[in-house]
């Protein structure tokens, strides 16, 4: 649930073809955060898989989405960060920043 949160708060909605391959993304980084070292492989792979389509289509939604969250809302997105974005964060990056966020904001509940 949080991770549909984060997406609407950046301005990406479930009408975006990636929406549902950024969810299953970032939920696969949180059972393996070593995921995240090889996300071609290990995250692209998967959810193309379990959504009946190509890694190379994934990779496409995904960049479409990291393309939305950028345009509506880079402040927060920076802030999720936690440092200063001079540019829009590439797929991995960005996979990234949503990944250590949740991290944080589940340390933090604790």
């Amino acid at each position: 649930m949080e991770i549909q949160i984060i997406l609407r708060r950046l301005g990406v909605c479930t009408t975006y073809k990636g929406y549902k391959a950024v969810v299953l993304a970032i939920s696969l980084a949180l059972e393996d955060e070593d995921r995240l070292s090889s996300v071609t492989r290990e995250i692209y792979t998967e959810v193309a898989r379990q959504l009946d389509s190509t890694t190379s289509a994934i990779e496409k939604n995904l960049r479409t989405v990291v393309q939305r969250a950028w345009r509506m809302n880079p402040e927060d997105l920076e802030k999720m960060a936690g440092y200063k974005l001079e540019y829009m964060p590439s797929v991995s990056e960005f996979l990234d920043i949503l990944f250590n966020y949740i991290q944080r904001s589940r340390l933090y509940r604790k």
